[in-house]
């Protein structure tokens, strides 16, 4: 009976200890979610994203990419991720702006659908590229 007793309570302390990490990646998914982030394109937003760097990209760049094909994306720098937006037109206006968005989002092909957008702050144009993290 001892044995039993103390399996259930190693059970509980390790379903207790995986709760938040399950709970992270399933806090994005679901029916509707609200999330902040940066409007941006995949091209620059994917290529800053692998240096590790989660920030708003040049407005006037990302206009330029999308118009030319490139898939608008969210930045979400609090959860180092990036989503593509798959109705680009609900954010058409606000590109390189900071938003809070409300939507559903599919954690495995890391696409969101906006329902809602809300202007935080407006993005504005960098002179020069953010430095990159050096490797040591």
């Amino acid at each position: 009976m001892r044995r039993f007793i103390s399996s259930r309570s190693l059970l509980l302390i390790l379903a207790a200890s995986l709760f938040p990490i399950v709970a992270s990646q399933t806090a994005l998914a679901g029916d509707s979610t609200t999330i902040k982030g940066w409007i941006s394109d995949e091209g620059c937003a994917g290529g800053r994203a692998k240096d590790g760097i989660f920030t708003g990209t040049n407005p006037e760049c990302a206009k330029k990419c999308i118009t030319s094909g490139a898939k608008t994306v969210l930045i979400v720098p609090d959860r180092k991720l990036l989503l593509t937006v798959d109705n680009p037109a609900a954010v058409k206006g606000n590109i390189g702006d900071f938003v809070e968005v409300s939507g559903s989002v599919d954690t495995k092909t890391k696409t969101l659908h906006i329902v809602n957008l809300k202007m935080l702050t407006k993005g504005v144009a960098m002179c020069d590229p953010p430095a990159r993290k050096s490797s040591k």
